[in-house]
């Protein structure tokens, strides 16, 4: 019985800790914030105009092209969801219009890598105030704060 407590123990705590791991903000190229997706990498990424925009690259960090890739982004303002439309780049997507203002607010990311492919989706706080200990915005953070 204590075996079993302590094994349920042990791997509560390695679940905890992978989880934490997961979590872990890596930047991207630009200053914005990277996205496990497969097959490449995609940055989530604020521009100074307040478009989403959306760029895949490979392992070694270079710009790839978007390929069959499918992505949808939605922002979530205290005022309601809302749709961003994106218009197709070489390297990716950026939107048509400026995110909505106000802040912070969630912005939730949803990538295809093909359109038969699982739909992998990400949740990022958007907050665009620069922190200090990283310089980046803090949607992109790197820091343990």
């Amino acid at each position: 019985m204590k075996t079993r407590s302590l094994l349920t123990l042990v791997l509560a705590f390695a679940a905890a800790a992978a989880a934490g791991a997961a979590d872990k903000i890596v930047a991207g190229p630009k200053g914005g914030r990277l996205l496990a997706t497969e097959p490449h990498a995609a940055e989530f990424f604020v521009t100074a105009e307040r478009k989403a925009e959306i760029t895949f690259y490979d392992a070694a960090g270079q710009p790839v092209a978007r390929g069959a890739q499918a992505v949808t982004v939605t922002a979530e303002p205290a005022g309601g969801r809302a749709r961003v439309e994106l218009v197709p780049t070489p390297h990716g997507f950026v939107s048509v219009a400026p995110l909505p203002e106000g802040g912070p607010y969630r912005v939730v990311v949803q990538v295809r890598a093909t359109p038969e492919a699982r739909l992998q989706n990400f949740r990022v706080d958007l907050n665009t105030e620069v922190c200090g200990g990283c310089d980046r915005a803090e949607y992109a953070c790197t820091c343990e704060h």
